[in-house]
């Protein structure tokens, strides 16, 4: 690994784990096992750290989402493999990242806005859609409202004030979420699916 990737991968880790306020560049330097100078040598500072560490999260996000639309079977896999995949990020993501992103650098902030609308809140329409014509949702779903609703339960999930740390765990947010979205939306034919793959008993 060239010193330049060895560097972003600590960052990355780095800031994952405590946020980005807190950790410096001599802490970056010192984990990486390099100096300082060495490490000016390749970024120039600590606000392009975090717009790369950033934006090659949310890429990260966009190749699985166009690789899971190719691949799940129906929108209801689709739908279950994000959550699975979020989960799976969620448990190595400190919320605290994205807040004090949010809050002390909003120039970068603006890749965030900019990936709901053309991620996000895209995928989740298309998701609908597809659900809809494989008969798995219901045929009356307003997609915009929907895809709206189902964003913000998404963001919600995040967001350590609806959330918090010490009283939730994400992963069991993120399956009780995604779970009554799925079921709010899907057909008789979609809850049969969904609780195969959700492994729910249909209570008699």
């Amino acid at each position: 690994m060239v010193v330049r990737e060895r560097i972003m991968d600590t960052a990355q880790k780095m800031f994952r784990s405590y946020g980005v306020k807190g950790v410096t560049m001599f802490d970056i330097a010192r984990d990486c096992g390099i100096s300082k100078k060495t490490l000016y040598e390749h970024f120039q500072d600590k606000q392009e750290l975090i717009s790369e560490a950033l934006r090659e999260l949310l890429n990260d996000h966009v190749r699985f989402a166009e690789k899971n639309n190719s691949e799940a079977a129906d929108a209801i896999e689709e739908l279950i493999k994000q959550m699975q995949f979020i989960r799976t990020k969620a448990r190595t993501l400190n919320p605290v990242m994205l807040f004090e992103i949010e809050k002390y650098h909003p120039d970068t902030w603006k890749e965030v806005e900019l990936f709901r609308n053309d991620c996000i809140l895209y995928g989740i329409k298309e998701n609908l859609k597809r659900g809809m014509s494989e008969g798995l949702y219901r045929k009356n779903l307003d997609i915009d409202i929907v895809a709206r609703m189902r964003q913000l339960q998404l963001e919600a999930a995040f967001d350590p004030i609806h959330y918090p740390a010490d009283q939730y765990e994400m992963n069991k947010v993120m399956d009780e979420v995604t779970t009554h979205f799925i079921l709010g939306v899907a057909t008789l034919q979609g809850h049969q699916l969904a609780y195969q793959y959700l492994q729910i008993k249909e209570e008699v």
